[in-house]
């Protein structure tokens, strides 16, 4: 997928809850919902519905900008325990170096 594609999904995705902010457990701070449709890449968090359902209709939104693909996959998707999300954070740091 070449770099304009990529921005151009991120644009399809983007909603009238883009800036709210709620705290994320995964990062341990407050994250806007814009950051969480693309935290994954291709697909929104895995946490996303978790950390939103008391916010706003999260689920009626993602499938609302969701492709019916990309709904069954992020649903189909189970959350990373926060420690193999901490290594893997760690890791792609150190890659980066």
């Amino acid at each position: 997928m070449t770099a304009f594609l990529f921005f151009d999904k991120l644009n399809v995705m983007k909603t009238e809850h883009g800036d709210k902010l709620t705290r994320c457990p995964k990062l341990g701070d407050e994250m806007t919902f814009s950051y969480c449709l693309r935290e994954s890449g291709e697909l929104p968090c895995t946490r996303i519905i978790n950390c939103w359902r008391a916010v706003f209709d999260v689920e009626d939104e993602l499938r609302r900008i969701l492709t019916p693909d990309n709904w069954n996959r992020l649903t189909a998707t189970q959350p990373k325990d926060k420690v193999l999300s901490l290594i893997e954070l760690i890791e792609k740091a150190k890659a980066k170096k």
